[in-house]
Order: C-alpha cells, then structure tokens, then sequence
C-alpha cells in the first residue's frame, strides 16, 4: 500500500493513570479499546506494522494540567516520535506556553473541546486560537453525537476568522458528524485525518469523503488506545484508492506537514 505511513493521532498515557485514562475513553465512547494506552503497546504495535513516525499527543482537562502535560509529551519526542503538546483557554500563560512548548521541541497542539469544557469558537477559546496563529498545526477533536461543542459548523466560524492556522480535523472531520463536515468543511483549506472513523463507515463513503475534500488534505490516524495500526491500515486498504493517494494519505502529507525530510 504505501512503503512508509506515519501516524498522526496517536495517544501514549503517562504510566500512572494510562489503565484509567483509557478506562475513561471506553465508558464515554463505548468502543472497546485495542491496548491500555501505554507507550510499550504503542510502539510495538509501530513495529509490528512498519509505521514510519507516530505524532503523539494528549489533552490537558484542566488548565493545571497544561504545563505538566506538556513536559510530559516532550521526553517522547524522538526520532520516530513527534509531539504535540495541549493548552486551555482558562490557563493564564497562553502565550508563554505556546512558545515554551515550541521550544521543548513539540510541533503541533491538540484539543478535545468537550472533554476540556469549552465551544470551539467561543470567546476564550478564539483568544487561544490567536495566541497560536501560524506558529504551530493544531489538531482538534471534531464532531459527537451528545454535543456540538466540537462540531464542525464551530470550526469553520474559527477558520474564518484565523485562516493562517493550520488545523486537522480529527476523524474525517467529525465523528458520527460526517453531513455536516460534508456542509461546512469540505473542500477546505485544512487537513482532516482518518483516525474513529473509517470503521463507522462504510468503505465507500469513506472513499468518497477522501476525494471530495482531496487526498492531498488527509493523514493517517489510529486514535491508538481505541484502535491499533493493523486495523486502521486494513479500513485504509479496502477503500481501494490510487497508489498516489495512498502515498499521500499515509506519509507525504504529514512529511509536509510537520517538515519532515525524506
């Protein structure tokens, strides 16, 4: 299918609360997790499947957890670990943050509005946005049937208003919220990536999300602990795309993304 592939949504607990932390994803989602969250399975599970780089990352639920989240993230950063760090629109030193985690070497910032307890484009969270600009891609969860605080409606009022951000929308641009990702996203200039999805749809639509928003626009995700690489490449492998928009979708986009050299 592709020779490299690069996973860009990927979460690795911090030993202590990984068994919990999954635990708390399974009671809210319902799906069966595929490992207990921790690095060790994570990275077997990379070797097993010959993934190229894993983009790491984990929310902060509190704005006290922002820094120690962070610090965290940043001991994984490697070779073949890229890292992306959190923040929250109640923590007091947006700006600094963002500059010390850039300087820790993370390459990115990701979010779970509803998990963090806030609406994409509300005030607090725009502020956040702006303090982040251009300096870093953000990943964002997009998209649930219980709330539409992460909807993708929400997201492209963000976008217009900071059109030099660039974001990922998780899960094909929203989970269980394809329509109105197909309404208010596609086709725009913003990534999505195909972690909580593809085994909730079937291959066809999938396929069709792929290419009415551009495989040029798509990264590779498992959203490991719920998922794991075997699985997500299998989904992947029946949608029955072009050698070039497997390459595309599995490394190239996220070589270029977060500036990776061949």
């Amino acid at each position: 299918m592709s020779r490299r592939v690069v996973d860009v949504h990927a979460h690795a607990f911090d030993e202590k609360i990984a068994v919990k932390a999954t635990q708390n994803l399974h009671t809210y989602y319902g799906i069966e997790p595929a490992a207990d969250g921790r690095l060790i399975h994570l990275i077997e599970s990379a070797k097993e499947n010959n993934i190229d780089k894993l983009v790491v990352c984990a929310t902060a639920t509190k704005p006290t957890q922002v820094e120690m989240i962070n610090n965290y993230v940043s001991t994984l950063v490697g070779e073949h670990i890229i890292g992306l760090g959190t923040l929250h629109p109640d923590y007091d030193n947006i700006r600094a943050e963002i500059d010390r985690a850039i300087n820790f070497g993370l390459s990115g910032f990701k979010f779970h509005p509803i998990f963090q307890g806030f609406k994409i484009d509300e005030d607090k969270a725009m502020k956040m946005f702006e303090a982040i600009g251009d300096k870093a891609p953000v990943l964002i969860h997009l998209g649930d049937k219980n709330s539409d605080w992460a909807s993708p409606e929400r997201l492209s009022r963000v976008m217009d208003a900071f059109p030099e951000i660039t974001f990922i929308g998780a899960h094909l641009g929203g989970y269980s919220e394809w329509e109105q990702a197909k309404k208010y996203l596609f086709g725009k200039n913003l990534y999505f990536d195909t972690s909580s999805s593809m085994r909730f749809i079937k291959p066809k639509i999938a396929k069709e999300i792929i290419r009415l928003h551009g495989a040029d626009k798509i990264l590779f995700g498992t959203d490991y602990p719920l998922s794991n690489h075997k699985f997500e490449l299998e989904c992947l492998k029946k949608l029955r795309l072009t050698k070039e928009e497997y390459e595309m979708i599995c490394w190239k986009n996220a070589y270029k993304l977060f500036g990776i050299n061949e």
